[in-house]
């Protein structure tokens, strides 16, 4: 029977065949960046304060944030997200190059909370503080926030924390 003898150069054309699909689709991959480098958040670690001065009905300083632990940040990769934990209402802050500050904001005239401080280099270092202010009454004395640190690239929440606010 002449079965048997032709088993093997099929087998080892499929094989052959296989591997060549294999290697193509991994160069492929490679050339064409499918297989791309993933990135990791950074790891940080805050201390957080209320603020030295009392907010008013009006506007006011509401907390400070120092970084004293971990990776450097890159302002324009990091959002603040202040949550309102009492009716848990969240103001996202997202960097502004041209003020060199993080601002949220509702309507276009005016900046409704604001972070500024040791970032206006576009960095925070170990040691820097940013302060949290608001212009008009979001929150009110004697609330508790949560701060979240979102790094934007990974979509990472990379700190959670809470303050008293008075």
């Amino acid at each position: 029977m002449n079965y048997e003898k032709g088993t093997s150069p099929v087998i080892g054309t499929m094989l052959m065949v296989t591997v060549a699909v294999i290697l193509s689709a991994v160069i492929a991959g490679l050339v064409f960046g499918v297989a791309h480098k993933v990135k990791s958040s950074p790891q940080v670690k805050f201390i957080l304060n209320d603020a030295p001065s009392d907010i008013d009905s009006n506007s006011g300083d509401l907390f400070t944030a120092t970084l004293y632990g971990g990776d450097t940040l890159i302002c324009k990769d990091i959002k603040f997200q202040i949550v309102n934990v009492t009716p848990n209402t969240a103001y996202e802050l997202t960097w502004n190059d041209s003020l060199r500050c993080f601002v949220y904001h509702w309507n276009s005239t005016r900046f409704d909370m604001y972070a500024f401080g040791d970032c206006e280099d576009g960095f925070i270092s170990v040691g820097d503080e940013i302060r949290f202010n608001e212009t008009v009454a979001l929150i009110k004395s004697g609330t508790v926030v949560e701060l979240r640190v979102i790094h934007i690239p990974t979509n990472t929440i990379i700190y959670i924390g809470r303050v008293l606010v008075e």
